[in-house]
Order: structure tokens, then sequence, then C-alpha cells
């Protein structure tokens, strides 16, 4: 599911996508630790645009040109990412369960194939981002160090498909979408800007 969320995120905002993990063994084992997910291409890239933020929201991912992804949602682990109140705690956490493995997630040594001329960024996927800028600023380094070229939240993300699911559009090809769309035509799920003024 989160590699499903983040594939239709980023084709909504222009990029077309691949998976990455043809071929490879599909045990929840395996697949835990396994590396990249998906390659995004943007379509609407404007060569000599600036470097996108390492904290990508919508307005950011226009200065993306290419990226591999790697979709990590650890809502399974004991202690999930997710549930965290604070900082220190998704520091720890971070520390203990991502720090020794994101380079590993990212080698790849087919990225000429895809027709890029430079390794394209490297972006990590997670459930979500700490508020405190102390802890944020100690994560954004600590994953800088290790080859991570920015992050996208599964909260961004989502928030982001609501908003431009359009209630009177029809979603043939994706179950998720048609299904935030019928959530969103009877009032169970509404806009972020509205949850906002509510």
């Amino acid at each position: 599911m989160e590699e499903l969320i983040a594939r239709e995120y980023l084709e909504l905002n222009g990029f077309v996508t691949m998976p990455l993990r043809k071929g490879r063994s599909q045990s929840k084992r395996s697949q835990k630790n396994e590396g990249l997910d998906l390659y995004a291409r943007n379509m609407k890239f404007v060569a000599g645009d600036r470097e996108p933020s390492f904290l990508l929201f919508s307005s950011e991912l226009r200065h993306l040109k290419s990226a591999v992804i790697c979709v990590r949602g650890w809502h399974g682990e004991k202690a999930a990412l997710a549930s965290m109140s604070n900082g220190a705690d998704m520091l720890k956490y971070l520390e203990a369960n991502v720090l020794k493995k994101v380079e590993k997630w990212f080698e790849f040594e087919h990225w000429r194939e895809l027709g890029e001329s430079e390794f394209p960024k490297r972006i990590l996927v997670a459930p979500v981002f700490p508020t405190q800028e102390v802890y944020r600023a100690q994560i954004v380094a600590a994953l800088k160090e290790k080859g991570v070229d920015g992050i996208l939240s599964f909260k961004t993300m989502l928030l982001d498909i609501i908003d431009k699911v359009d209630t009177r559009q029809v979603y043939p090809k994706s179950d998720l979408l048609q299904l935030l769309r019928t959530l969103k035509t009877f009032d169970l799920v509404k806009d972020s800007q509205m949850n906002f003024l509510g």
C-alpha cells in the first residue's frame, strides 16, 4: 500500500514512475530490508532549475528532475515511527533502524539504463517527520550524511492526494483514487484546507 500511495502522489504531480523491485523475493521478511522501490521522472522539469529542498512537498517536486525512491512505511514495526509523538523518539528510531540500512537500500547499478547522465536523487519515503526544529535538523543531517537527497512523508502525500481527487471525476485505473473520491462524495474525507478551517 505504501508504494501505491507514493506512485499515485508522484503521478498526480507530473511524474512517470517505474517499479524497480521486479524479480526480487516477495517474502515479508526480505521485503522489509530490500532496496529501491520506484524510479520517477518529472515530465514537467525545466532544465537549469534550482535544487529541491530536502523536505519535499508538492511545491518542491517541480524542481526534482528524477529520483530513485525507497518507500519505508515502518507501520508494522513494534515501535512504529508513525505513532511516535516527539522528535526524540523519531531520532532514536532512525539511528537504531534506518541509518544502518539506508546506504544499502539505495544501491543501484543500472541507473544509466534509465537514460540518466548522473545518478538520480535518492528520496526516502517515511511515515512522518518531526516538527521540532532541533530534531528535524539532526535527522536531515544524519540522512544527508548517508547519501539521502530528500524525504517525503506519507502524511504529506496523502493530504495532497486527497486535495487533488475530484468528486466529479471517475478514476477507473486507480482503486485508491476511486476510494478517496467515494469517501469525499459522502463527506467522510475532506480536503486538508477544509480541515484547517473546521
